[in-house]
């Protein structure tokens, strides 16, 4: 009983570990932001997020779980690719690699896929809606962290991380970033890229499932 005792509490410690670290990614990106001295401009944020939308896509995310691995919303998301030709032709390329390899929304969870759901969580999702953005269905969910004990431990750290994500938010939001701005954020498109295909033309590009 009390090496069973120690053994949970090395496995929650490695994984509140991994939490912190995946928490501490956004706290670097600010930090080289802030080194720049200055905020990024719309056009720069919006080809970072499409970045992470195709990570996504080319590891067999839905678009709704691109769009969260994006962090953006998934109506969002579907204007880029009604508005931008280049994208919506590199998300269904990153698409058919993903298939072409087996890699399959509902299938076996990658760690691509772990990573979302658990940021899903920590970000107040609940476990079976951000198992959903990856295609994982309520039994899936349940059976994936009855089988595997780590990524229950993992679940749980999530979990707990709720509460320090939401009051690391509020202290940004009272303190604002070191150079007294206040933090960008993408609230509308109202500076699309467009791809020389999709200007002018009147038209909007086919867009993936």
């Amino acid at each position: 009983m009390q090496e069973n005792t120690r053994h949970q509490a090395r496995q929650d410690e490695w994984a509140d570990g991994v939490l912190a670290w995946m928490g501490s990614q956004e706290e670097v990106a600010r930090a080289l932001r802030d080194a720049l001295r200055r905020s990024p401009s719309q056009r720069e944020e919006t080809l970072a997020r499409m970045a992470d939308a195709l990570r996504g896509a080319a590891q067999g995310l839905t678009i709704p779980g691109c769009a969260a691995a994006a962090g953006v919303p998934e109506r969002t998301l579907r204007e880029w690719l009604d508005i931008d030709a280049s994208f919506a032709g590199a998300l269904r390329a990153a698409h058919a690699l993903a298939e072409a390899h087996g890699l399959r929304p509902g299938a076996a969870p990658t760690p691509a896929a772990l990573h979302l759901i658990l940021n899903a969580i920590r970000k107040g999702a609940t476990g079976p809606a951000a198992a959903g953005l990856v295609g994982i269905s309520i039994r899936g969910f349940n059976r994936l962290r009855a089988e595997a004990p780590p990524v229950a431990a993992l679940i749980a750290a999530a979990q707990r991380a709720r509460t320090a994500h939401a009051s690391a938010g509020r202290r940004r939001r009272r303190l604002g970033t070191p150079s007294g701005r206040p933090e960008y954020r993408i609230v509308q498109l109202d500076d699309p890229i467009l791809s020389p295909s999709a200007e002018g033309s009147g038209e909007s590009p086919a867009r993936p499932d």
